[in-house]
C-alpha cells in the first residue's frame, strides 16, 4: 500500500515519462567514497525507468563538476560548502541545498531520494514542485546517531517524523532498523543490507606482509578512527604473538603506523579500491568489527562495512555486542561476539585457533549477492511504476 500522503502534496508514481524521467539521489558530501549511493543508483538505473539518473553532492576544489558512469547515470556536485561539523552542515543548508533546489526545479523529476535526514526537507520541496515521489534511503539510524544530540537530534527527530509519511519508497542497511523504524512510525522499509562489491582478483596478504601461513593474522578495514577500538587493539596485539594489519586511513592512522614500527606484528597499509577489500579479508584468519556500541543507539543496530566484508569473504568477524551481528551469526555468535571487548580481546586472542578459522568457514551459508540484495527495492519501483501506468512496462 502507498502511504497516504499529508500536507496537500502528494508525489506521483514513478514512470510517468511524459512529465519526466529523471531520477536523482541527493547526499550532502562530495561522493567521493559513495558506494552504496552508486550501487543504488545503478541497480535503479539499469532496471529502465528513467532517461537519467544523478547522484547530487557537494562540489570542492579540485573535483570535477560532473563525472559520467555511464550512459544516463552521473554523478553531479554542486558548489556549496565541504566544510565538516555543525557549521558545514549549516553552510550546506544555507548554500549548497539552495543552489541544489535551483539546479533541479526546472527539471522533469520522476524520483527525489533522499540519503539522509537533512536533506529530506530539501527532497520533498523538490518532489512537490513535480509531482514526483520521494524517497528516504537511510544509511544508518538517522536520527539517533552519535553525532545527534541535544537540539540538532530534536530538529532531525521533528524533520524525519513529518516527512517519513510523505515517502512511498524507504530503505534502511538491516532488519534492526528497519525492526526500529517499524515500531516508532508503523512503516516497514526495505531492507537493502550492505553487501560490498567484490573484484575477481587475488591478493596475496601474507606475502606482502612476510607472514608464515600458519601464523594467526587478523586485519582491521575501513576508518581508523574514535569509535572503532584502535586504542585497545594497539595495546592487545602489542601483547601478543599475532599479526594484525590495519587496511585504510583515518585520524588516528598515525598512532597505527608509530605502533607497526615498534612492533613487528602491527602492519598498516594504504586504502585500496572498495571492491578489492574482500580479497584482502579473505586471506586473513579473522576480521575485527570492534565497534564501541556504547556510543549510540545507531552503533548498536549497525551492520558496518567491516562486518560486511568479513561476512562477503567467508573470514569469521570478531565482533563487539551489535544486533545484526549475533543474528547473522546465529549459533557461532558464543564464538565470535564479545560481549565486553575491553576485558575479553586479549582472551579471545589466546582462545581462537586455526581450527576455528576453518570450522566457521565449513558451516558458513555465504552472504548473497548484491543483485538479489536490492531485489526488493527494485521491485518496489517497478510496483509503484505499475500502479501508476499498468500498460506503460507490459513488454519489460
Amino acid at each position: 500500500m502507498t502511504p497516504r500522503f499529508k500536507g496537500g502534496c502528494r508525489p506521483r508514481k514513478v514512470g510517468q515519462r511524459g512529465r519526466g524521467s529523471l531520477y536523482i539521489q541527493v547526499y550532502p558530501s562530495t561522493l567521493t567514497n559513495a558506494s552504496r549511493m552508486m550501487k543504488i543508483a545503478t541497480s535503479i538505473h539499469e532496471a529502465g525507468y528513467f532517461d537519467q539518473t544523478h547522484l547530487v553532492g557537494v562540489h570542492a576544489d579540485g573535483m570535477p563538476a560532473r563525472t559520467p558512469i555511464m550512459p544516463g547515470l552521473i554523478v553531479n556536485r554542486i558548489r556549496g560548502s565541504a566544510r565538516g561539523g555543525n557549521l558545514g552542515r549549516v553552510l550546506r543548508v544555507l548554500m549548497w541545498q539552495p543552489r541544489v533546489y535551483a539546479h533541479y526545479r526546472s527539471q522533469p523529476l520522476a524520483v527525489v531520494a533522499a540519503h539522509n535526514v537533512w536533506v529530506l526537507p530539501l527532497c520533498w520541496i523538490l518532489a512537490c514542485r513535480w509531482g514526483a515521489a520521494l524517497a528516504y534511503n537511510a544509511h544508518e539510524l538517522e536520527t539517533e546517531a552519535i553525532a545527534m544530540t541535544g537540539a540538532k537530534q530534536r530538529v532531525a527527530r521533528v524533520i524525519e517524523a513529518r516527512l517519513i509519511a510523505r515517502c512511498s519508497i524507504i530503505s534502511v542497511v538491516n532488519v534492526p532498523i528497519a525492526d526500529w523504524y517499524a515500531r516508532r512510525y508503523g512503516i516497514r522499509p526495505i531492507v537493502v543490507g550492505n553487501v560490498p562489491e567484490v573484484a575477481d582478483e587475488e591478493v596475496d596478504l601474507r606475502t606482502r606482509l612476510g607472514i608464515a601461513s600458519n601464523e594467526m593474522l587478523y586485519i582491521h578495514t575501513g576508518n581508523i578512527a574514535r569509535g572503532r577500538s584502535i586504542p585497545l587493539i594497539l595495546t592487545t596485539f602489542a601483547r601478543t604473538r599475532h599479526h594484525v594489519v590495519f587496511l585504510g586511513d583515518g585520524p588516528l592512522t598515525a598512532d597505527v603506523v608509530r605502533a607497526s614500527g615498534r612492533h613487528r606484528n602491527i602492519h598498516w597499509l594504504e586504502p585500496v579500491r572498495p571492491d578489492l577489500v574482500v580479497a584482502h579479508v579473505r586471506e586473513a584468519d579473522v576480521s575485527l568489527c570492534l565497534i564501541e556500541q556504547h556510543l549510540s543507539l545507531s552503533d548498536r543496530l549497525s551492520s558496518p562495512n567491516k562486518l560486511m566484508e568479513a561476512l562477503a569473504a567467508d573470514t569469521p568477524p570478531l565482533c563487539s555486542e551489535l544486533v545484526e551481528a549475533r543474528r547473522l551469526l546465529d549459533a557461532a555468535a558464543t564464538t565470535w561476539i564479545l560481549s565486553s571487548p575491553a576485558r575479553e580481546l586479549g582472551e579471545a586472542l589466546n582462545r581462537i585457533h586455526k581450527q576455528d578459522v576453518e570450522d566457521f568457514r565449513s558451516t558458513w551459508a555465504g552472504v548473497q549477492a548484491w543483485t538479489e540484495e536490492v531485489r526488493p527495492l527494485v521491485e518496489k519501483f517497478a510496483e509503484i511504476s505499475l500502479e501508476s501506468d499498468p500498460d506503460q512496462f507490459e513488454n519489460r
